[in-house]
């Protein structure tokens, strides 16, 4: 509650009862980054310890498709595990034959770079061209 003094005569107070809610959007604009941060950390649930790297901002409305790959070489789409030559046909499947979907690989960082380079010539080879290596945001 704010109080407002009349110049011309001190003695009378006015109650000034405007709503502040400047510090309630402050809070709703912070409650939006945190959720914009970690919303696609939550996209997965396979536990992959990924490499470190710079970030670039996405702005997709879409599920992203993502292709995990474990440091003993097993491969996960989307939270299933899969065979290498089954996946370009689960892709195509999953994305309706959409060949312009965004692919994630997700791999970990003790993985060989042989086995990566395979899951993702063979999401290349299945037609997608728009294949994103995830990694870990550098600090």
């Amino acid at each position: 509650m704010a109080f407002s003094f009349d110049s011309k005569n001190s003695k009378k107070r006015r109650i000034v009862s405007d709503i502040n809610i400047t510090p309630f959007v402050d809070v709703l604009l912070v409650l939006l980054i945190i959720f914009m941060v970690a919303a696609p950390m939550m996209t997965s649930s396979i536990n992959i310890d990924l490499p470190k790297g710079a970030a670039t901002p996405s702005n997709e409305k879409i599920q992203p498709i993502s292709i995990s790959v474990k440091s003993d070489g097993s491969i996960f789409l989307q939270d299933e595990a899969i065979k290498l030559a089954v996946l370009p046909s689960r892709l195509l499947q999953i994305t309706g034959n959409n060949l312009s979907n965004k692919i994630y690989v997700r791999a970990d960082k003790n993985l060989d770079y042989g086995r990566v380079m395979e899951v993702v010539r063979t999401v290349s080879v299945a037609g997608f061209n728009q294949v994103v290596l995830a990694t870990e945001l550098a600090q």
